[in-house]
């Protein structure tokens, strides 16, 4: 058994580990709460939902349990802990975090939590955590992973979760809205949370006009506790302000007044359709930046032709765009993860899941589609508790087949990557497979981006590419695709590739 790093701080459950399958355990001390989701209709009513992830309850020797979490490197005070139930959760295939996130799936993931408590209070709970970390996308919808996040909801009581919300959930959101989508990268840096004085400091003044920013973000920083109150913001709070404050802390709230917090800040959510964009979007690429139809009709023909050929069950489409071969590639395999820089972009990736997604429930065929923003210059490694809390980007994104299309002139010429450091990346997502192509120097997108830079391009020929290309595979198949000058090749990762 492995214990999971991400759910050491539960006192509630375990997540772990066994021969490969993840299970949650449930802890005696949790029993009364679990069995209200269970029996109230609240599990259910979230399922039927898509709001939470589905699990089954599994038999468990309970002492054997017991000898196992006691013997769990890193998991406090398990020795106490005694198992109530043994949960057996829908695996998870692939699992993004939110600063991989697109403004769009972060406005998802928001909303999904206001709903998941409405839906809670009207079943006498609430839930106890805000992190955006107990989320997971499936098919382009936010679903919950934290089945032991519930709480019983006490009239009168603090929502004990609401600072969290304001600084794991709310914060980036309104940043992202006024300020543009880089600014999520800052959940990266402050995996527990921005600090709400800095927030609000980043924030423009436009956003003191939004009810929902005002109160939550601007002057909840102002009455922020002892721990995280700054020496200005205690000077510039009166007595008499602070205890007003803190007396509507203890007095909590009303089953009715939640749900007209949770009404104000979903109708916000609802408003801020769009990061401020401040930067060039590839939305329009098939149609401005393509070399012409033909091109894109017959790398098409090749691409389905291998895909139908190697049938994977995993495929990972960097630089993805809008998911056009993303979606081709769901023709032929299980699964598709697709990666793209543009956050416009992953929306519209998304929006061609769901409809992927409609289309399989009706034929019984479901297929795991997934998008996330990233940068393939600034990928997410291994990080956190020890360096296992979150998972790098090439351990839980390796796929059987890597699409890499027109991709590598951008990474080569606008990032300076060596051609050997491209070969290498695709290889480390490869477990078997490549698909990527070479655009040569004298095409027009290239000669744009070589454009006012101060150095050579000699290095860039197709000849270099493939050199780098065959450190670390096979050239199975090379073409030249009609309508340009562009080559794809099929690669195959050599055995002793890492």
């Amino acid at each position: 058994m492995q214990a999971n790093n991400i759910s050491y701080k539960d006192s509630a459950a375990r997540v772990v580990q066994e021969e490969g399958i993840f299970y949650r355990y449930i802890f005696e001390e949790y029993q009364a709460e679990y069995d209200h989701l269970m029996q109230s209709g609240l599990y259910k009513a979230l399922l039927d939902k898509g709001f939470i992830i589905s699990h089954e309850e599994v038999e468990s020797n309970t002492q054997q349990n017991e000898a196992r979490l006691e013997n769990n490197q890193g998991s406090a005070n398990l020795s106490q802990k005694i198992v109530y139930k043994k949960l057996l959760p829908h695996q998870i295939a692939f699992q993004s975090y939110p600063f991989e996130w697109s403004y769009g799936q972060w406005r998802k993931v928001v909303y999904a939590y206001l709903q998941i408590n409405k839906i809670a209070l009207a079943h006498g709970m609430l839930l106890k955590d805000a992190t955006p970390f107990n989320f997971y996308f499936e098919n382009g919808k936010p679903v919950l992973i934290d089945t032991s996040s519930f709480m019983f909801f006490e009239e009168g009581a603090p929502w004990i979760a609401y600072k969290q919300f304001c600084t794991e959930m709310l914060s980036p959101l309104a940043l992202m809205h006024y300020n543009g989508q880089r600014w999520s990268k800052l959940s990266m840096s402050h995996l527990r949370g921005l600090p709400l004085n800095f927030v609000s400091k980043q924030l423009p003044l436009k956003s003191w006009l939004n009810s929902t920013v005002l109160l939550h973000i601007h002057l909840h920083s102002k009455y922020a506790n002892a721990e995280g109150e700054t020496k200005e913001a205690k000077e510039s709070l009166k007595n008499t302000d602070r205890e007003k404050h803190q007396r509507a802390a203890q007095k909590g709230f009303s089953k009715e007044k939640l749900l007209s917090l949770f009404g104000m800040i979903e109708c916000s959510v609802e408003k801020w359709k769009q990061a401020y964009q401040f930067e060039k979007h590839w939305l329009d690429y098939y149609q401005n930046d393509i070399a012409s139809d033909s091109y894109l009709n017959n790398k098409e023909v090749i691409i389905k032709e291998w895909l139908s050929a190697i049938q994977p069950k995993t495929v990972l489409d960097l630089g993805a765009n809008t998911g056009r071969f993303s979606q081709i590639a769901s023709e032929y395999a299980e699964q598709v993860i697709a990666i793209e820089s543009d956050g416009i972009c992953v929306d519209a990736i998304e929006k061609g899941f769901k409809k992927i997604s409609a289309k399989n429930n009706k034929i019984s065929q479901i297929k795991s589609l997934y998008a996330l923003q990233m940068d393939l210059a600034e990928t997410t490694p291994n990080m956190g508790v020890l360096e296992q809390e979150y998972t790098s980007i090439y351990t839980r994104a390796k796929s059987e087949i890597v699409l890499a299309l027109a991709l590598t002139h951008h990474l080569s010429i606008s990032n300076q990557f060596s051609f050997e450091q491209i070969a290498a990346m695709l290889s480390r997502f490869s477990e078997q497979y490549c698909i990527t192509e070479f655009v040569p120097a004298n095409d027009e997108k290239v000669q744009l981006l070589m454009k006012d830079k101060q150095r050579s391009f000699d290095y860039y020929t197709e000849t270099a590419i493939e050199k780098a290309l065959e450190t670390e595979f096979t050239i199975k198949d090379k073409r030249v695709i009609e309508g340009s000058e562009r080559i794809i090749y099929l690669l195959e990762k050599h055995k002793n590739a890492s």
